[in-house]
């Protein structure tokens, strides 16, 4: 979940390309839908976007789900360290920071949940 296009089809391709099935919203206001419809292994989530912001999301995904998912937040807010307590609190395995390491992003995923074989991301 990224508002930015350009970054979300990054991701998107970066971790098919590793053998992980995909989803993508650019919409905050769909974000809750295609987790309930996906129940994802992961979510990336930016922190910044229209309407409603990662924090929000974060709040939702409690609802749309039964279990856990971790998170890994991907944004440009320097500030999203001083609210580490409470983005692990919901859920939020890490946080990295715009501009990412592509590689080491798909290795923090890797880590994360384990190696592709049927992994939605």
């Amino acid at each position: 979940m990224d508002d930015d296009p350009t970054i979300a089809d990054l991701l998107t391709e970066a971790l098919a390309d590793e053998g992980y099935e995909t989803f993508m919203t650019t919409q905050s206001l769909r974000f809750y839908d295609a987790v309930r419809e996906h129940q994802p292994d992961l979510v990336m989530l930016d922190l910044m976007m229209p309407y409603l912001d990662g924090r929000d999301e974060l709040k939702l995904m409690t609802m749309a789900v039964d279990r856990q998912i971790p998170v890994i937040v991907v944004t440009a807010f320097l500030g999203a360290g001083n609210e580490e307590k409470e983005f692990r609190e919901a859920g939020v395995a890490h946080i990295v920071y715009k501009p990412f390491d592509l590689d080491k992003l798909v290795e923090l995923v890797k880590h994360t949940i384990g190696e592709p074989g049927g992994r939605k991301a």
